[in-house]
């Protein structure tokens, strides 16, 4: 096969278990978006015996059908938003929802009831990111409101600037916000929840109920202003170890005479003779076309640089300083290769994004293999 993805799977249990003993909490395991592009189908049959993940959050009913069909009995919080016709099979599966507006809530109403079963939801406030969310005012309503349709099993939030600064008064805020919502209603029999990955490594009053965690249970700090806040609060580091490697093949080599360009718009021309390895892999499989240029990738446990634009189906790399390079050598696009190593985090420096981007964006039918 031209590529594939590996899923170490002590990595992410190390990831998790790590999380778990640090807040003595269940975990709210946030597998949406493929599981991060790490695929779904395989995170769900690594971790699903894990007893202290509580839930799974996805984001679509599709994403909530493939954990359910693997996971069993294991709860799952579908966290986007869903039509009528996917808020109906939702239901009907028990999985649990969302509401993030009065309006939602009015529109789950009537289904629930047409369908002679309660919907369990969590309610959405808003407390500052402007994204799906209700004012703490609508929550009281709702609460206040006795429908057998709709139980409310949740309350939760989610923070909007605690990774893209080390100055975190804007979070303190909206964790103000939620804590005078709770004081305002009988929230005991809720499942209280408010934590992303960076807030539940820094700040142990978000932990409430459960934690909820993304991108730091597959092994990556959410940003490194959450690395450095947490060096200086804590005076030490935690070790998260990357679940993730992505590995392809050297499909030609190929000899170079000095002055030779290489790729689409003549973007790199040879100094010297100069040798070409031929990878597979382009931006449809996510390889970034800012990478042009600029990435490495790892062959014979040596590094060796993009040449040329990557194109949507391959890209070039020079080997000219690596001997023996032929057809068929393995190569390492993201992962540790002798003692060299190229992450997700050096590609999103490259590309001017963050290590969710590129994770998120890798393609899903790439074929993904647990590995020990």
């Amino acid at each position: 096969m031209k590529s594939h993805i590996e899923i170490h799977s002590a990595n992410l249990i190390h990831n998790l278990k790590l999380f778990h003993e640090h807040t003595g909490k269940p975990l709210m395991f946030v597998v949406k978006a493929n599981a991060y592009g790490h695929g779904l189908r395989e995170v769900i049959q690594v971790t699903k015996e894990l007893d202290y993940i509580g839930y799974y959050a996805v984001d679509s009913m599709a994403e909530a059908l493939i954990v359910k069909e693997i996971a069993g009995e294991k709860k799952i919080l579908v966290i986007g938003w869903a039509d009528k016709e996917e808020l109906e099979v939702l239901i009907r599966q028990g999985i649990e929802i969302i509401v993030p507006s009065m309006e939602y809530f009015n529109k789950v109403v009537p289904i629930a009831k047409k369908m002679g079963k309660a919907a369990k939801c969590h309610l959405k406030v808003e407390t500052g990111t402007a994204r799906l969310g209700m004012s703490p005012a609508e929550v009281v309503d709702i609460l206040n409101r006795a429908h057998k349709e709709v139980e409310v099993t949740g309350i939760y939030s989610h923070f909007a600037n605690i990774e893209d600064t080390t100055d975190h008064s804007y979070a303190r805020s909206q964790l103000a916000i939620y804590n005078e919502l709770l004081g305002e209603i009988d929230s005991q029999s809720l499942l209280k929840h408010f934590s992303c990955s960076a807030s539940t490594l820094l700040f142990p009053e978000t932990h409430f109920d459960m934690a909820r965690v993304g991108i730091s249970a597959y092994g990556f700090w959410p940003s490194k202003q959450t690395y450095i806040s947490y060096i200086e609060q804590k005076g030490g580091k935690i070790e998260l170890k990357p679940a993730l490697g992505w590995y392809s093949r050297v499909a030609q080599v190929k000899e170079l005479k000095q002055g030779e360009y290489i790729g689409y718009g003549l973007t790199y021309r040879t100094f010297s003779n100069t040798k070409i390895a031929v990878i597979p892999v382009g931006y449809y499989d996510g390889y970034d076309r800012k990478c042009s240029n600029m990435a490495n990738i790892i062959i014979k446990g040596v590094k060796a640089p993009v040449r040329g634009r990557v194109c949507m189906d391959m890209f070039m790399a020079e080997v000219t300083h690596i001997p023996g390079v032929k057809e068929g050598d393995p190569v390492t696009l993201i992962g540790t290769s002798g003692n060299e190593k190229v992450t997700i985090d050096d590609l999103a420096d490259i590309i001017g994004t963050i290590n969710y981007e590129v994770a998120a964006r890798i393609n899903p039918l790439i074929p993904r293999r647990i590995v020990p």
